[in-house]
């Protein structure tokens, strides 16, 4: 035969294996061998041996797996045996599956390969021993001798001094790991695996691994079920296995060929409450435990055999649809994932509802949502969401909901339609828009009386500085050194004084807007025209100017103060119907004679600043006592004092009747 450079073939291997593969490989030949024997009491060993030059002064600590070794009483290497290995891409086990390529895994991941075997030729027994080679020869120191005393046939495989990635240290783990593998072999009722013995001298005694399957309370893993199903015409079969003690593992879909794993898939991709282990109260020996488990489905088929890659790590009709073939890998575990839903329809129905109490809970306090909880698929989310999660799947439905309420009215109104279709129609649409606004409107709610909140704790602050708190309140209510044409409509909560507030043209806070000095009223409302508009003179609208000191501070009513407020409001107004007025962009602000002025000072008053209002100022009290008033009418100017106390109270007290409606009280 043609000369192959075998480490080539081993470095070009482009599957996706880990040191277990090879172990699977070798079972799965032991197997067949026993098989071709023909005897019905085959065995197969599986010797674990570790690295003996490790110490430990710690019982609790293993040595790493270097080696394993592969022990069967089957058929041995006899010479077809023999010459099928040393041909690559053999065709000896084409009828069960076989690729021919599976062993160049054993080199894959450990350095040397040694096997021996005992087989009888010629009606005698031989003796027959030979290492994998890496160069050009598959087969290397090939040894045969006769035999005489021998009386039963079978084979050793050494695989030494693993490479790279180790083997997990815990014997049982190795153990349920090579199992979960070959599950497949232990599906079938009319056949019967081979005695699968797993040895570790780091074990009190070895563990049979066809004892671990069975149908007892207590087994490790259970065939719960097998049945046949059919995908686009093709016909397979899938069987179901329990597996207690999963250890953080998934349940899976896995597709094979050979009876080996091929492909996995969790099945939480396609079913979400799938994420994670379950739990159930079994009788195990009359005492009531509780203990989790997993599900795995492997599926087997023609269809699978047929189409594996040599590598046996994928199959040729891939994940997705490919036009060459009737059915793709997501075909099927779609098909399983259907199978799935139907046989833990009640574990899922569990789930979905835990899911959707933690929705409803986050509802309770983000009240806005609560029209949206009935159009969540919850079976589709996934497990535990964050409140992040949440928030975002609701936003999404009810962001689909609004569009589509958006469309069907447009086609309300663009279509012709007989009185009664429309009047159903517009009846459905009515409830859908009423449930959106209640939404709306209850999260703007929501987020005023956040705002009001965190205005209340900002008043109660006294740990920042002079310039900080002022600057904290300020920037409540309207971004300090901005304006209306950098800050949008929901970037500033005028409304916290007035809601006409709103209603403005242009809008400045601690910009200088003057020309000829450096004053900077802390906020200037150029206001639109509504209700003082005269004719169609638009600068008759109503200016509001508003002075801003800190919470807690009085010195402003000393006479000695620069900061006197009322003084401040009366210079900005005449600076403003003096025409020295424009904004940061240059645009002139232009005022009339009859321009109706609002001043608002918002301060703390003690009762120096209230005897310095009344009597130096000449301002009236309000009628609740909790302000105070000032008329200049020959600049048309109306000054308030507005405590923060009552500016808080009296916007909490405008809002109260809608907390109370949408139960955002307390």
């Amino acid at each position: 035969m043609s000369k192959v450079f075998i480490q080539g073939v081993i470095n070009n291997i482009k599957a996706k294996s880990t040191p277990y593969t090879p172990i699977t490989e070798a079972i799965t030949n032991a197997i067949d061998a026993i098989d071709k024997s023909g005897r019905n009491d085959g065995e197969i060993h599986i010797q674990i041996i570790r690295n003996p030059q490790f110490v430990s002064m710690d019982d609790d600590k293993l040595a790493d797996v270097t080696s394993v070794e592969i022990f069967d009483n089957g058929i041995g290497f006899n010479k077809e045996n023999r010459d099928s290995f040393d041909t690559i891409y053999s065709q000896l086990k084409r009828s069960i599956g076989g690729k021919g390529f599976g062993r160049f895994f054993y080199l894959r991941h450990f350095n040397d390969v040694h096997i021996e075997s005992t087989f009888i030729e010629d009606g005698k027994y031989k003796h027959r021993s030979f290492d994998f080679g890496k160069q050009y020869d598959v087969i290397v120191n090939d040894k045969v001798s006769n035999l005489p005393g021998a009386s039963e046939t079978g084979t050793i495989l050494r695989l030494l001094n693993i490479k790279g990635v180790k083997l997990d240290k815990d014997p049982e783990i190795i153990s349920h790991r090579i199992l979960e593998q070959i599950l497949s072999y232990f599906s079938d009722p009319s056949y019967t695996c081979p005695q699968i013995i797993f040895e570790d001298d780091a074990l009190d005694a070895p563990i049979v691994l066809n004892g671990q399957i069975g149908t007892r309370d207590d087994s490790l893993i259970q065939l719960k079920k097998s049945d046949t199903f059919t995908v686009k015409g093709i016909k397979l079969r899938y069987k179901m296995f329990k597996i207690l003690k999963p250890r953080n593992q998934k349940s899976k879909i896995i597709l094979t060929a050979r009876n080996q794993a091929v492909t996995e898939k969790s099945l939480d991709v396609y079913i979400p409450d799938f994420y994670s282990d379950f739990t159930e109260d079994a009788l195990v020996d009359g005492e009531k435990i509780s203990r989790n488990y997993i599900i795995r489905f492997y599926v087997q088929g023609e269809y699978l055999e047929d189409n594996v890659t040599v590598e046996r790590d994928s199959f040729n009709f891939g994940e997705k649809h490919d036009p060459l073939y009737p059915v793709s890998g997501e075909d099927i575990e779609k098909a399983i994932a259907e199978i799935a839903k139907k046989e833990f329809e009640g574990v899922v129905s569990l789930r979905s509802k835990v899911k959707r109490e933690k929705f409803e809970k986050y509802a309770q306090s983000n009240i806005w949502y609560k029209p949206y909880i009935d159009d969540i698929e919850f079976e589709t989310i996934k497990a535990n969401p964050t409140k992040d999660d949440i928030e975002l799947i609701l936003h999404k439905v009810k962001y689909e909901r609004d569009l589509e309420i958006k469309q069907n009215i447009s086609q309300l109104t663009s279509k012709n339609k007989n009185y009664i279709e429309a009047q159903s129609s517009a009846k459905k649409l009515i409830r859908e828009v009423k449930d959106a606004s209640y939404s709306d409107l209850a999260q703007y709610i929501a987020f005023r009386k956040s705002i009001l909140e965190l205005f209340k704790k900002t008043l109660e602050w006294n740990n920042l500085g002079e310039y900080d708190m002022e600057k904290a309140v300020h920037d409540i209510i309207f971004p300090t050194k901005s304006d209306s044409n950098d800050t949008v409509y929901d970037g500033h909560n005028l409304w916290i004084i007035d809601e006409g507030l709103n209603l403005t043209q242009y809008l400045s806070s601690d910009k200088n807007i003057f020309k000829e000095n450096k004053d900077r009223p802390d906020i200037a409302a150029f206001h639109y025209g509504v209700s003082y508009r005269e004719g169609n003179d638009s600068r008759s609208n109503p200016v509001s100017v508003f002075e801003f000191k800190r919470p807690g501070r009085y010195d402003f009513s000393n006479l000695s103060s620069r900061e006197d407020p009322v003084s401040q409001i009366v210079r900005y107004v005449n600076n403003i119907r003096n025409g020295n007025c424009s904004t940061p962009a240059g645009r002139a602000i232009k005022v009339s004679d009859n321009t109706p002025f609002y001043g608002y000072i918002i301060a703390d008053a003690n009762t120096r600043v209230k005897e310095w209002l009344e009597c130096e100022k000449n301002f009236k009290p309000t009628p609740d006592g909790d302000g105070w008033y000032y008329l200049q009418d020959n600049i048309n100017l109306q000054i308030k004092f507005i405590t923060w106390d009552k500016l808080l109270k009296d916007a909490t007290v405008r809002h109260r009747i809608f907390f109370e409606k949408l139960g955002l009280e307390g």
